[in-house]
Order: C-alpha cells, then sequence, then structure tokens
C-alpha cells in the first residue's frame, strides 16, 4: 500500500494456473522452442503426488516442508495439503488441483488484506482466479472466480464478479 497514492485504488490478482495442452490434456502445455510437451503447473503436480503419497499410506509428512532451496514448492506443498480427500474422491484429479490451490491461495489472500487493512487508502479490488496456459500459437486465459471491491476500512462492499459475466 505504500506505492498506491492517498487518494488511489489497488488492483490484487492471484491464483494458480494450470496448462491444457492442444490435445485437451490438463495439466500439460506446449512451450514456444521446447519439443517436449511439459507439465504445468510442475510445482503444483509435484505437490498434488506428494500428497497422493501421503493420502494413500505410500509416504510421511515431511515435517520440513519450508525450505530456501525451493520455497515455492513447500509453499504450495502446504496450500495442498488439506485438499488431500477432495482431490482423492475427485473425477479428474488435474482439473480439480487448480480449484483446490485457489481456494487456499483465496483464504491467505484475504487474510493478508484483513491484517493490512489500515494500509488501504481509497480501496482495493480482489480478483481472483485461475489463469490457463495454451500453447505459443493460442491464447491464455483467465477463469476468474472472485472479484470484490473492498472500501478503505478492508470491508467488502461490493462483488464484482458479476459484472464480468
Amino acid at each position: 500500500a505504500a506505492h498506491v497514492p492517498d487518494d488511489g485504488f489497488c488492483l490484487l490478482v492471484h491464483g494458480p494456473h494450470v496448462g491444457i495442452s492442444q490435445g485437451g490434456v490438463i495439466g500439460k502445455v506446449e512451450r514456444s522452442g521446447i519439443e517436449l510437451v511439459d507439465n504445468c503447473c510442475g510445482s503444483a503436480i509435484a505437490a498434488s503426488n506428494y500428497l497422493q503419497g501421503i493420502t494413500s499410506g505410500g509416504a510421511a509428512i515431511n515435517a520440513n516442508i519450508q525450505s530456501f532451496t525451493d520455497f515455492q514448492q513447500g509453499a504450495v506443498q502446504e496450500l495442498i495439503l488439506p485438499h488431500g480427500k477432495r482431490l482423492s474422491d475427485a473425477n479428474d484429479r488435474m482439473k480439480e488441483l487448480p480449484y483446490a490451490l485457489y481456494d487456499s491461495q483465496d483464504i491467505l489472500v484475504r487474510e493478508i488484506i484483513h491484517d493490512g487493512s489500515g494500509g488501504i487508502k481509497k480501496g482495493l479490488a480482489l480478483l481472483g482466479g485461475i489463469q490457463i496456459n495454451t500453447g505459443p500459437d493460442s491464447d491464455d486465459y483467465f477463469h476468474p472466480l472472485r472479484f470484490d471491491l473492498y472500501d478503505e476500512n478492508g470491508d467488502v462492499v461490493e462483488n464484482l464478479l458479476p459484472k464480468l459475466k
């Protein structure tokens, strides 16, 4: 908020990303100049595999989850932990994975806004959703799941999501 003008508003955009290949495979994407159709989001898929190992009984929870050598991976693993049953029960684990991550991120971001609401100037708009990455010859997409307007006190004053549709 220190970089927002005194009479200004802030737009905060957040969410996980997922790839969809040209063949429609969720969790894979073609990349320009790379022959391999690669995982996307690799960090989320690794965290999902880690969680699947825990829920199936084949792996133990890693108590040293936050490592500075790969801080993002540790954070994603922590964010996905509450969603073990949800992902196990999903008809399509790769399709459900970005929604599970979004739900954890959304809780975290709204806590940050609440705790830092004293720094909001005129207002804040929170846009949350899932970034959908596609191959280099097609457009990427953003699937909005939340679009709230907060006042200077950190209170939601309007749900703007219906105005996007």
